[in-house]
């Protein structure tokens, strides 16, 4: 398996949002950045296979990435939001909810930045 920067492909002159950051990596090399990412969870067995795996695909584009990831975060908030909602007062539960829900906003907002960088990037791409 050849290392991740050596199957880069050199994207540069594409604009940030249709770079594809995987491409030229192998299943394997995949299944280890899944794995350094934190996206593996632990099984007794090994990690997950099948159609309930988490993979990673070497066809992700950038503004693929970014949209997804800002659609985690949202669902997430909202997932936390309504759970806190369920919750006695008082519930410590409700207190963990809240301030994950804080985090994933804040995430959002930094999410923002990048987002922001990288069309700025196009911009100049473009010009």
């Amino acid at each position: 398996m050849g290392s991740f920067q050596q199957a880069r492909i050199d994207e540069s002159d594409k604009p940030m949002r249709q770079r594809l950051p995987l491409a030229g990596c192998d299943q394997q090399t995949l299944i280890h950045l899944q794995h350094d990412w934190g996206m593996t969870e632990p099984q007794i067995f090994g990690p997950r296979l099948g159609s309930d795996a988490i993979c990673l695909r070497a066809d992700l584009t950038m503004g693929s990435a970014l949209a997804n990831l800002r659609a985690l975060l949202v669902s997430g908030a909202s997932m936390l939001s309504m759970l806190s909602d369920n919750c006695a007062e008082g519930d410590p539960a409700k207190h963990v909810a809240n301030a994950v829900k804080e985090s994933l906003r804040e995430g959002l907002g930094m999410l923002g930045v990048v987002e922001r960088a990288v069309d700025e990037d196009r911009r100049k791409v473009a010009s």
